[in-house]
C-alpha cells in the first residue's frame, strides 16, 4: 500500500485504473492526497468549510459509487477540481435563488400568490366530511333535502326560497331548521 501523497504532486498514473477496479487502498491513497486541498478550493466558492468539507465528502462518493463508469479526461486532480467547482458554483447557485425566494416571500403580496399546498390528511378529511354530508343529505325527507339543497349549494335567500317551493318564509326556516339539527346528529 502507498502512503499519502503530498498534496503539490501529481498522482500516479496507476491510480485511476486501480479505482475503477474497486482498489479500497487507491480510493483511500486519492482521498489522502487530495482531500484537504479540495476542501480548501471548495470553501473559497461556498465561503462555509463545513458545507466544502460536505460538498468534497459528496464527490468522493459519487467517485466510489460511479467508479466503474467514471470517464476521466486529462488528469485525475483536473478532474476532482473541476468536478468541486461545477458542485460549488450549483451550491451558491441555489443559495442565492432560495435567497430570491425567502426575500419574495417576505412581502404578503407575493405570499398571497403562492398559497401552501393542501396537506394529504386535510383533502382526505375534506373528502369524507363531504361524503358524509351528501350521505347525510340523502337521508334527509325530500322537501327537507331540497330546501337545503336551494340555500346552501344555491344560495338563494329564504324568500327566494319560499317563492320557488311555493312555501312560507317561515315554513323554509323550519325546514333549514329540521335539516340542520338532522345533519348535526349524523355528522356529530
Amino acid at each position: 500500500m502507498r502512503g499519502p501523497l503530498p498534496a503539490s504532486t501529481e498522482l500516479p498514473s496507476d491510480l485511476l485504473p486501480r479505482l475503477r477496479l474497486g482498489d479500497v487502498a487507491a480510493f483511500e491513497s486519492l482521498f489522502r492526497a487530495t482531500h484537504a486541498s479540495l476542501v480548501a478550493f471548495a470553501t473559497r466558492y461556498t465561503g462555509d468549510e463545513a458545507r466544502a468539507a460536505e460538498l468534497v465528502q459528496d464527490l468522493f462518493l459519487d467517485l466510489w459509487t460511479r467508479r466503474g463508469s467514471l470517464e476521466v479526461r486529462g488528469s485525475l486532480r483536473g478532474y476532482l477540481f473541476g468536478a468541486v467547482r461545477n458542485r460549488a458554483l450549483n451550491v451558491r447557485r441555489r443559495d442565492a435563488l432560495e435567497h430570491d425566494w425567502a426575500a419574495d416571500e417576505a412581502h404578503d403580496a407575493v405570499r398571497a400568490l403562492h398559497p401552501a399546498p393542501p396537506v394529504a390528511d386535510a383533502a382526505y378529511e375534506s373528502a369524507e366530511l363531504a361524503e358524509r354530508v351528501r350521505a347525510a343529505m340523502d337521508a334527509l325527507p325530500a322537501r327537507c333535502a331540497l330546501v337545503m339543497q336551494l340555500r346552501w349549494r344555491e344560495g338563494l335567500g329564504y324568500a327566494e326560497i319560499a317563492q320557488v317551493m311555493g312555501i312560507s318564509t317561515k315554513g323554509v326556516e323550519n325546514q333549514l331548521a329540521r335539516g340542520l339539527k338532522a345533519l348535526r346528529a349524523v355528522l356529530a
